[in-house]
């Protein structure tokens, strides 16, 4: 029975399925579809011109179904105009796109769509949609809002840029805040980061990373992207990005340099500028609007400290005039009573000076009776003092001419004219004695003195160390 099976059997080979394939698409699929697919992968060949993405449809995040597909170098360039003039924004891995294709089966290839045109609206309205689903999101969540609630600085002075350090937008921003007509200072810190294309969502919350390490040493954070139009905003609409900066604990201010579309990014920000020399500009008026507030508080407080010095003079003045009057009348009320006072106290006191003066005669006589008999005593002191000074001076005189003989006696024989007399000698260089070998070099010339003359030396050679 085997052996039955295996001559009764036929054989395909490759070709025919393919081929047979290929016959039934051409015959079924003559016409041409509109398809709704993601693209998962753009696969684009600058040098051919040729685009060939790979499209999968997805439920609940899962791909369901792939294929890949073709859009020549004419038509790719035709349909990537026409989808940027409407949506603002390059055909890019992750759109989804309404297209019309015709299927088509190649024997090598294999099965695939051949792209004639895409529907720009319709991915619009797929962008439109997934905006309104972050929107709702970030709102159920309870953190669209986060950023817009932190109290703006007083004094933005320190600002984080995230931004392209070449761009223009960046350069017109530092023009404004750093040349400004009143001088006000900023400091700022730039933390590059691409701001268009698939990339930027990455770049940019990487450097939001960054600065949120550093956040102390920041009042606010601005995100600046120069020129572009509306091109290239789909990515700040980006869910993560979105509540990165929704959830940021220090202001976030955008100035993307765009007019028509806002982006989820600009409405969760704390403010959002159309581009950044607007956003400059805003920074330079909140300094200038305080200093405008300063200046008149000060007037106020000026003329409020004006107003209670003037109320205070005059209430003192009051008080002044309270108090003259009051005391003229305690004077003229109790004068009476202050005559016989004075009265009353002169007469105490002429009789208190009568007491006094008698006690002081009294007491000079006792002190004049005192002073002689201290007198004779101090007198009697002194003599004796005097006899034994003098006994003592002449005993120390007598020890001091003494002790001077005997210095007078060692000067002598350290006398150098007595030593040199015994055969030393004395050595000078430039006037200063020698004490040393260290104190001359070959070639000096040192000046000899004897004790009946002197002599000059040239050194010929020095034998350093104590000489045996």
């Amino acid at each position: 029975m085997a052996d039955t099976d295996k001559k009764n059997r036929k054989v395909y080979t490759l070709l025919d399925i393919t081929r047979s394939l290929q016959s039934v698409i051409r015959k079924n699929y003559t016409g041409q579809y509109w398809v709704k697919a993601e693209i998962a992968r753009l696969n684009f060949y600058p040098k051919s011109g040729h685009c060939y993405p790979d499209l999968v449809h997805k439920d609940k995040g899962k791909i369901q179904a792939e294929m890949r597909s073709i859009i020549w170098k004419n038509d790719f360039r035709r349909l990537s105009k026409k989808f940027r003039e409407v949506v603002k924004e390059d055909l890019k891995d992750g759109m989804t796109i309404l297209f019309k294709a015709t299927v088509k089966f190649h024997q090598k290839y294999g099965l695939s769509l051949n792209i004639l045109e895409i529907e720009p609206s319709f991915t619009l309205g797929e962008m439109a949609r997934e905006k309104a689903e972050t929107i709702d999101r970030l709102k159920k969540e309870g953190v669209f809002y986060l950023n817009k609630k932190i109290p703006f600085p007083l004094l933005p002075k320190r600002i984080a840029i995230i931004s392209v350090e070449t761009s223009k937008g960046y350069s017109d921003f530092l023009n404004i805040i750093d040349n400004n007509r009143w001088g006000f200072k900023f400091t700022h810190y730039l933390f590059p980061a691409i701001l268009q294309g698939d990339r930027a969502i990455q770049s940019i919350s990487r450097q939001l990373h960054q600065i949120n390490k550093l956040k102390d040493f920041f009042d606010m954070v601005t995100i600046i992207r120069g020129g572009g139009g509306d091109v290239g905003l789909n990515s700040y609409d980006d869910y993560r990005l979105a509540k990165q900066i929704a959830s940021f604990p220090i202001p976030v201010i955008t100035g993307i340099g765009h007019s028509t579309n806002e982006t989820v990014v600009d409405m969760v920000a704390h403010a959002n500028k159309i581009t950044p020399t607007d956003l400059g500009y805003f920074l330079v008026d909140h300094f200038y609007k305080l200093s405008l507030n300063i200046d008149d508080l000060s007037h106020r407080l000026a003329g409020k400290t004006e107003n209670i010095l003037k109320s205070e003079n005059e209430r003192l003045t009051g008080y002044q005039k309270f108090i003259h009057s009051h005391v003229f009348h305690f004077v003229q009320s109790n004068k009476k009573s202050l005559e016989g006072l004075t009265l009353d106290l002169k007469k105490e006191t002429s009789k208190r000076m009568t007491r006094e003066r008698k006690g002081l005669l009294d007491y000079k006589q006792r002190l004049k009776t005192l002073t002689k008999q201290k007198a004779v005593k101090e007198h009697e002191d002194l003599q004796n003092l005097m006899r034994m000074l003098d006994i003592f001076v002449r005993q120390k005189l007598s020890n001091e001419k003494t002790h001077l003989d005997g210095l007078i006696s060692k000067q002598r024989l350290l006398d150098p004219h007595h030593i040199m007399k015994r055969g030393y000698s004395l050595s000078t260089l430039n006037g200063k004695t020698l004490t040393s070998s260290q104190q001359i070099k070959e070639g000096d010339r040192i000046k000899t003195f004897l004790y009946d003359g002197s002599f000059e030396s040239e050194i010929k050679s020095i034998n350093y160390g104590k000489q045996k």
